[in-house]
């Protein structure tokens, strides 16, 4: 296997996996796209055929992103693993993630051809008017004020643990730092999803210049993979023992109860 393929794979891993700068990141921040996407849909008076052809495609993707279950769950372990012994070994996470690096691309890859799939299904005045819904969200998002938001979540949950005051702090300036280095690479990022969506909505999928596209981006994807990581391991090592161990019940109750609401949802949507 070639290296560029196992570096690309252990950056998207990492940036599946990893990719939240919070340690109370919820299952819906890694749902954002699909479900914003589907939201936009639901704007395009689509048909009777439109939306079956449409369902038809979701369960298609939903049956095979059972498939990369597995690798979820070793980079989950992984987080866990340098959690318990407090210490952060970026060699070691890489080579424990790269364990699952075809599955990782082959996830990308369905993904794309799925959403691909989805967008052929819509006509030449639905998909314009698509893009210019999204255009105009995009217009209006502000990522500081999300950081902003996401800081202010974090120090709320600091401080039903009881955080001292030099938590909080240094809680605010690892957050703000990361947020700083991010900014660094928003021009490449944004360069490189206009690129995918471009690919995603031509009217034939290209497989090879997705990939190509794909180990462009590499050396930037590790690096903010990398970052992410290592940030939300720095935000850990924060609280002690015990305000984890809080922490920890707090998300699985907030997990579990997002779980139901997705539930809720697909029943309303029957």
């Amino acid at each position: 296997m070639s290296n560029m393929k196992k570096i690309v794979t252990v950056a998207t891993t990492l940036l599946f996996c990893l990719g939240t700068q919070s340690v109370l990141a919820q299952s819906q921040q890694r749902d954002h796209q699909r479900d914003h996407e589907r939201s936009a849909m639901q704007e395009l008076n689509l048909s009777d055929s439109q939306k079956e052809a449409i369902q038809s495609i979701r369960e298609q993707a939903k049956e095979g992103r059972s498939l990369f279950k597995g690798e979820r769950d070793e980079a989950l372990e992984l987080m866990r693993q340098s959690k318990q012994t407090g210490t952060w070994d970026a060699a070691t996470a890489s080579r424990l993630v790269e364990s699952k690096l075809i599955n990782r691309q082959a996830h990308q890859l369905a993904n794309a051809q799925n959403r691909q799939a989805v967008f052929a299904v819509l006509t030449a005045e639905q998909q314009a008017k698509f893009n210019a819904n999204q255009a105009a969200r995009h217009a209006v998002h502000d990522p500081l004020k999300r950081e902003q938001k996401r800081l202010k979540q974090l120090l709320r949950m600091a401080n039903k643990v009881d955080a001292t005051e030099a938590q909080l702090a240094q809680l605010t300036t690892i957050h703000n730092d990361a947020t700083t280095a991010m900014q660094t690479y928003h021009s490449t990022v944004m360069t490189h999803k206009m690129a995918e969506r471009s690919l995603i909505q031509a009217a034939e999928f290209d497989t090879q210049a997705w990939q190509t596209l794909q180990d462009e981006f590499a050396p930037t994807a590790i690096e903010i993979g990398v970052l992410r990581a290592k940030t939300k391991f720095d935000i850990q090592q924060v609280f002690n023992a015990k305000q984890q161990k809080k922490l920890r019940k707090m998300k699985q109750h907030m997990d579990k109860k997002d779980r139901k609401g997705k539930k809720a949802d697909i029943e309303d949507n029957m």
